[in-house]
């Protein structure tokens, strides 16, 4: 939304996530809430079953908390096995507390373009993903564990620029007079 100053923030975690995991060849379906004409509950019902979708990911600030509490409760009540990943600064701020709240099955710490990709090949692999840094999950006991802390990317033109297929960017720009920052 705008700030103080009259720009926006458009907000780009989940783009390039999204960019760097169809560069890895994964199949990425993007549901954009803010600009869905039915409600959450009919929106994500659509998606999950015509698409098949067997993981939900998500992530905000704590300002997004119930919203990301919402998606989450309503995608299982439609799809009760669905796997359910939370990220951005919510989880990588205080990552016990966020989990407590929202509970996801994953929270993903930090940068998540490599911990994603890397995530989604074990879960496609049926493959444990215990030992993939920058993530916290609940384990059998439903006991909170936290791998190691990702590593920052240092090289950035390794990453796909953000991918906005599905985002409303354009939507997005227009309401927020064709002004924003990165």
């Amino acid at each position: 939304g705008l700030t103080d100053n009259n720009m926006a923030s458009f907000p780009l975690g989940l783009p390039y996530i999204s960019a760097a995991m169809k560069q890895a060849g994964y199949a990425v379906h993007t549901l954009c809430l803010d600009y869905v004409d039915s409600d959450i509950k009919t929106a994500l019902e659509d998606k999950i079953l015509n698409d098949d979708i067997d993981v939900i990911c998500t992530g905000g600030l704590s300002r997004d908390c119930h919203k990301i509490l919402e998606i989450f409760n309503t995608a299982l009540k439609i799809k009760p096995d669905i796997i359910t990943i939370a990220g951005g600064g919510l989880i990588s701020s205080d990552p016990e507390i966020a989990m407590d709240v929202i509970k996801p099955d994953i929270g993903v710490i930090g940068e998540g373009e490599i911990t994603m990709c890397e995530l989604a090949h074990a879960l496609d692999n049926k493959l444990s993903y215990h030992d993939i840094d920058g993530l916290i999950y609940w384990d059998a006991a439903k006991n909170l564990k936290q791998t190691s802390p990702r590593k920052g990317v240092a090289d950035l033109n390794s990453i796909p620029f953000p991918d906005f297929d599905g985002f409303y960017y354009r939507k997005w720009s227009n309401e927020n007079r064709n002004l924003g920052f990165i």
